[in-house]
């Protein structure tokens, strides 16, 4: 999606996904609008409040149909922000090809 990782390549986790919040976005707002969607990220906690997104993808969260929806609906989100980046959904379709 072009969206910065909080976290270095070599510190990841494969099943949490720390996501930078664009600058001037604003982090609760996107959220909420996810929740609308039955769709929950997590905020970053202490110092990191605001500042990036807890993506989860675990158990049955981590299928690849799961995967795509939240690709979408974190886009249209990100659209309705006023931000200009990709869906992810080519990238994230190749890769499970």
């Amino acid at each position: 999606m072009g969206l910065k990782m909080a976290v270095a390549r070599r510190d990841r986790l494969w099943s949490l996904n720390s996501v930078s919040v664009p600058d001037g976005m604003d982090d609760a707002r996107v959220r909420t609008g996810l929740l609308e969607e039955n769709i929950e990220i997590g905020g970053g906690l202490g110092q990191l409040k605001g500042r990036i997104w807890r993506i989860g993808l675990m158990g049955s969260g981590s299928t690849s149909e799961n995967v795509l929806l939240v690709l979408d609906a974190l886009h249209r989100a990100l659209k309705a922000e006023g931000l200009v980046c990709h869906s992810g959904i080519d990238a994230a379709t190749a890769a499970y090809e």
